[in-house]
């Protein structure tokens, strides 16, 4: 159980709330497809097409889903282990959360699932824990390196305390950007400086939020997301430059690469839009 919850933190696979009248709507468009499972689900496989589907093991057996929707989730009534109980599959960042409660009382089982055909990111070189609750300040080069892995709330109570200078160095590389407020737009607590992130960028928590979602139906996120990457390991040597980490000779072609990215005059907005 402790490995799996290392895992779902590691993923960053943040919960994305749903509220008002369209909800059932938008979290069943978001749920339909191919899930496979991660840690203690692995080898299972999830298909859900609206409120049915099947959930299956690695050799073919399974069970089907007749579910129904509930505050934004497929809720079901299964048999998993040998016991009866209610099984509530919610969308997260890159797939779906699932979480087993039987009947008899024993307590909820977490799995975590990804949609099919998303690459899993890798750790890059720097990357720390998530913070313990609390925590405020942080190395800005290691939270650019982690954020994408804590989850939202998380990166939300540090985004504030990450320097403004670091925060306008991050801003001229638009897909991080891009990734970083969507990391935080899934917050349930707001960032002090996210409301003006989103007006530097001239968009919305919702756009950013249903073109990624939107996004993970193809190859078009796992293309996002490889840029995201390139474009961090620059944010992260421009930053470390700022703070005087690096010699001289390293900076200047980071202060290169910096320059084209300030004068590509591309933003957030224009990222979505190429999505």
């Amino acid at each position: 159980m402790g490995r799996l919850v290392s895992h779902l933190r590691t993923l960053a696979i943040g919960i994305v709330v749903f509220a008002g009248l369209a909800v059932p709507a938008v979290a069943q468009q978001r749920l339909d497809g191919t899930y496979q499972g991660l840690d203690q689900a692995h080898g299972l496989t999830l298909q859900l097409s609206g409120v049915n589907g099947r959930v299956s093991a690695p050799d073919g057996s399974g069970q089907a889903i007749q579910g129904r929707m509930q505050n934004g989730s497929v809720v079901a009534d299964l048999i998993f282990r040998g016991k009866r109980g209610t099984a509530r599959m919610t969308p997260k960042g890159i797939g779906l959360g699932f979480i087993w409660t039987p009947q008899d009382g024993t307590g909820d089982i977490v799995f975590a699932f990804k949609r099919q055909g998303l690459e899993l990111p890798t750790p890059p070189a720097g990357f720390m824990p998530q913070p313990a609750p609390g925590t405020r300040n942080v190395d800005p080069s290691r939270f650019l390196a982690s954020y994408e892995f804590w989850e939202p709330d998380a990166v939300s109570a540090v985004y504030d305390s990450v320097g403004e200078q670091y925060r306008a160095l991050i801003r001229l590389f638009p897909a991080v950007q891009t990734d970083l407020i969507w990391k935080l737009c899934q917050s349930r607590t707001t960032a002090r400086e996210l409301g003006e992130a989103l007006r530097g960028e001239g968009v919305t928590c919702g756009q950013i939020d249903k073109t990624l979602k939107d996004a993970q139906q193809s190859d078009a996120f796992n293309r996002f997301k490889r840029r995201v990457h390139a474009e961090r390991a620059d944010a992260m040597l421009a930053v470390e430059c700022a703070r005087g980490i690096h010699q001289a000779r390293i900076c200047i072609d980071a202060a290169q690469r910096t320059q084209r990215a300030a004068m590509s005059l591309e933003t957030v907005k224009t990222v979505l839009r190429g999505i």
